[in-house]
């Protein structure tokens, strides 16, 4: 492909639009780079990250939780996120029901969804910074004063 012809799919010069293989999940699982689970699992689900490379990408989109919680898990407490996560209630529009929260990027291996403060559900994406580092963009629906999802 002629790397001076813009993509108008991906926005990109000479590349290729970006594309997901998707994956439905009701049960827990270990997630694997370059798909988009959809997970429909009520009871909560915990998602199992695998040590990241460099440009590894997963995205998971979670239906609500209405017992337990989402978790999102590295796959060590050495394995960090940095990025951010934005939450807000759509029933509620003041400012403490909606926030955006950052990793610390010094203990956050964990992303967790109780069902309301903390994200009831919404979108996820992962991109492999290093073999110790995802980047998280999360767009997350949440009920309440909005809290961190990060621990």
């Amino acid at each position: 492909m002629r790397s001076d012809v813009l993509n108008t799919s991906s926005g990109k010069y000479g590349g290729a639009p970006e594309t997901w293989k998707f994956s439905a999940k009701t049960a827990d699982f270990t997630a694997v780079d370059g798909f988009a689970y959809l997970i429909t699992k009520l009871d909560g689900c915990d998602v199992t990250l695998p040590a990241p490379t460099v440009g590894a990408r997963i995205k998971l989109v979670f239906g609500a939780v209405t017992s337990n919680a989402h978790t999102v898990t590295c796959d060590a407490t050495t394995t960090l996120y940095s990025g951010y996560a934005i939450l807000g209630d759509d029933i509620d529009g003041t400012a403490a029901h909606h926030a955006v929260f950052a990793p610390d990027e010094t203990d956050d291996d964990a992303i967790s969804m109780n069902g309301t403060t903390t994200g009831n559900g919404g979108e996820i994406e992962l991109l492999g910074l290093s073999n110790k580092m995802w980047q998280v963009q999360a767009h997350l629906k949440a009920s309440g004063n909005v809290a961190t999802c990060f621990a």
